[in-house]
């Protein structure tokens, strides 16, 4: 597979006004996801034709002898996360397998979203939200062209938290979507935390809650040293301005005395 092609497979990005507003670190931070997700491999071999090798064994059912070089390709081939050792590539193939020729409807049915989480998501939720789609976002006017909107069902493969805001960032592996710009199957999608929250958020219950609980009080802390962070910085700011405007004063009331 040529460079041109990998260079194609990038984390989505929700299409929403306040996504394009974000500065740059945060930008930078959203690219970083990116280059995780997609990480290749040192080996340069043909994606194309490992993947159809993935996909004749698929058929055959029988993909117990795949290496991990080749599921990377299948993977890659479909703009899916590669992050893993070689059973998680494996489940995750097999997972997309499923959902893109059968119905994710059916497996994530929407009445089994039936606890209300909306502004306390964490890693592992199997989430139901809606999102506003844009058509293109003018950084001028600061205005987009509403599309409609679109309805996606995603498991929370990953948060963080951005270097210049800590402001939270999921990345959400699609399970479905409905609705205008319909996603592939298990493509990852950033969506930040306030844009998740924005018209409900829904989740399944897991089959041990006490498990969440666990995940949630860690998010809880990273969370709390992130603005702990962020306030120290800004202390440290605000002195150094203080330090530099009383400095300027000096040296004007000196030369004021000559």
């Amino acid at each position: 597979m040529d460079h041109t092609r990998r260079g194609k497979n990038k984390v989505m990005v929700l299409s929403s006004e306040e996504e394009e507003e974000e500065e740059e670190e945060e930008e930078e931070e959203e690219d970083s996801d990116c280059d995780e997700a997609y990480e290749s491999d040192d080996g340069d071999v043909d994606d194309s034709s490992l993947s159809d090798k993935v996909v004749a064994l698929l058929r055959g059912k029988d993909i117990e002898s795949l290496k991990l070089n080749e599921c990377k390709a299948y993977l890659r081939n479909h703009c899916l996360r590669i992050a893993g050792n070689r059973d998680v590539c494996v489940a995750r193939i097999k997972e997309h397998w499923r959902l893109k020729h059968g119905s994710g409807y059916t497996i994530y049915p929407r009445s089994s979203f039936t606890i209300n989480c909306t502004g306390d998501v964490c890693m592992g939720d199997v989430v139901l939200f809606r999102q506003k789609v844009y058509e293109k976002f003018h950084k001028v006017t600061r205005h987009g062209k509403t599309l409609g909107n679109r309805t996606v069902a995603g498991r929370v493969v990953k948060e963080s938290y951005g270097a210049a805001k800590q402001q939270h960032t999921f990345t959400v592996e699609v399970l479905w979507s409905s609705g205008v710009r319909k996603l592939p199957p298990l493509s990852p999608l950033l969506v930040k935390g306030r844009n998740l929250y924005k018209q409900k958020t829904y989740r399944q219950r897991w089959k041990n809650e006490a498990d969440r609980i666990e995940v949630l009080s860690e998010k809880h802390k990273r969370g709390a040293a992130a603005r702990s962070m962020r306030s120290l910085k800004r202390k440290k700011k605000s002195c150094s301005a203080n330090e530099s405007k009383g400095s300027k004063w000096q040296h004007e009331i000196h030369n004021k005395k000559r």
